[in-house]
């Protein structure tokens, strides 16, 4: 493990307790990386006593939690070919040396996969509210969105394969969003990952960290806007062309079935555009023929549902069609999804 993994840390601002951090990493790791992230010159102390035992990198100006990990990562692949892997630590004295040692002998079971160091944030009531925040509810919208399994979305404490670095230095994101875009890098080119319980050591209530629960977290949360854009978008072009063909068009030229058509033809003209704009979504490599003809049969099924049971509920309710519409494709929307994630659109090995 000496020599096979690198200890990357990134800091800005840190406290005395990185120079201890170090001191506990050097008696277990070869390499240490750490990044002085724009630290300003009252700083420069603790990195002035580290020099002996890391090798430390400086960025001029505050660049970001991600811009300095990528800064780590490049330095790796010039520097020191011959590790298996990089373990990733928050410079605020967290994580235990003791729990880095366990997810280091994970990934060395298998140095293709990528290891996180997770919280228990469901009965670990020493966890601050504020490190809390947005934790369980994101891991919950990865789960559903992005079929993404990982308790701790938000961890610094990380082990990852040497072999996906120069992908990741290339991966957008220069702040705290940089390591939800890396979960997704990873779920995209099908790299497998695990979890390793750790513990959290909150020194004055995480009161060093510098992430920001309002601002880091919309820019998390930003990230789920493009899973959802394509089938809300191709929901109102249904509607809007569902209210055209029917009022408009249908309903006087075939009245007994003018609500099934104006769905079929609503929905193929949406479907044409849905099916474009998911296909670049979900970064699918298989082929239109394959996934094409999933989704016909998706679309099929799913026009029909709608369709009928628009027609029956109208019927028996006495609502608007438009209205029941409206309530019938959002339920069908996110059971769509799922088979899009799942089924249509599921990533394949090269």
């Amino acid at each position: 493990m000496k020599e096979e993994i690198a200890v990357i840390i990134p800091a800005y601002d840190p406290e005395d307790g990185l120079i201890r951090l170090v001191e506990e990493c050097k008696d277990v790791f070869a390499n240490i990386v750490v990044v002085d992230d724009g630290c300003a010159e009252s700083y420069q102390h603790i990195f002035k006593a580290i020099e002996d035992k890391a090798q430390v990198l400086h960025h001029e100006m505050n660049k970001g939690k991600g811009r300095a990990l990528k800064t780590a990562f490049s330095y790796v692949l010039e520097k020191l070919p011959d590790v298996k892997g990089v373990l990733t630590l928050d410079a605020d004295g967290q994580h235990t040396l003791s729990d880095s040692v366990r997810c280091c002998e994970k990934f060395l079971e298998d140095p293709t996969q990528a290891v996180f160091g997770c919280r228990d944030f469901e009965s670990d009531e020493k966890i601050p509210p504020r490190s809390r925040f947005g934790n369980r509810l994101t891991s919950r919208l990865m789960k559903f969105f992005c079929d993404i399994k990982l308790s701790d979305t938000q961890t610094g404490l990380r082990v990852i394969p040497v072999t996906a670095l120069k992908d990741l230095v290339e991966v957008a994101g220069e702040r705290y969003e940089y390591e939800m875009n890396m979960i997704f890098y990873f779920k995209e080119h099908l790299i497998n990952f695990t979890e390793v319980p750790i513990q959290v050591i909150y020194i004055e209530n995480n009161a060093s960290s510098h992430f920001n629960p309002i601002v880091d977290s919309i820019k998390i949360y930003a990230i789920f806007f493009k899973f959802v854009i394509s089938s809300f978008g191709s929901a109102v072009l249904d509607l809007l062309l569902f209210r055209v063909f029917s009022k408009y068009i249908f309903e006087s030229i075939v009245p007994s079935h003018f609500i099934e058509i104006s769905t079929a033809a609503a929905r193929v003209c949406s479907g044409i555009f849905n099916y474009s704009f998911n296909r670049s979504i979900f970064k699918s490599k298989s082929k239109v023929k394959k996934s094409g003809s999933r989704y016909l049969i998706l679309w099929l099924v799913q026009m029909t549902l709608s369709a009928y049971i628009v027609k029956f509920l109208t019927g028996i309710t006495g609502i608007t069609p438009l209205l029941v519409k409206i309530v019938t494709d959002t339920i069908l929307f996110f059971i769509s999804y799922k088979i899009q994630q799942l089924w249509v659109f599921k990533p394949e090995r090269s």
